[in-house]
């Protein structure tokens, strides 16, 4: 859809014009920019969480190869059994925080980035044809 600029009838209205696109652009601008930057720390996160859940499953196996074994006492088969079992809650906790950086979240926030970038380029745009048009004006 081609704007029609033809209500901007002299040079002022023109630059009051762009310093409303040019506001808007900013707001944009900084908005894709801390959607970047909250990428940046949803990749970091996400890959932090891998290695500690990594971590934790390590654990697990190992608690586990020790209530495998045969005649363990009594206080190692409890104290064995009570770290297991925090390291599940713990296992689980990891689990879900990475879910929570991918699926619809992460989907719902590359459907808002790809907003922002679209909206740029339309206030680019329009930045553009005010330019042009102001150029035609005498006053």
């Amino acid at each position: 859809m081609a704007l029609d600029y033809s209500s901007l009838t002299d040079r002022a209205l023109c630059d009051a014009a762009t310093a409303e696109v040019e506001f808007e652009l900013k707001t944009f601008t900084t908005r894709d920019a801390v959607g970047e930057l909250a990428d940046d720390r949803a990749t970091r996160a996400k890959s932090d969480t891998t290695s500690q859940l990594a971590k934790v499953n390590a654990k697990i196996a190992s608690a586990d190869a020790v209530l495998a074994a045969p005649g363990i006492d009594a206080e190692l088969l409890e104290t064995t059994t009570d770290e297991r079992a925090a390291l599940v809650v713990q296992q689980t906790r990891l689990t879900k925080r990475n879910r929570l950086s991918s699926g619809l979240t992460r989907f719902l926030a590359d459907v808002d980035a790809e907003q922002v970038s679209t909206q740029i380029a339309t206030l680019n745009t329009v930045k553009a044809g005010i330019a042009t048009h102001r150029a035609t004006l005498t006053t």
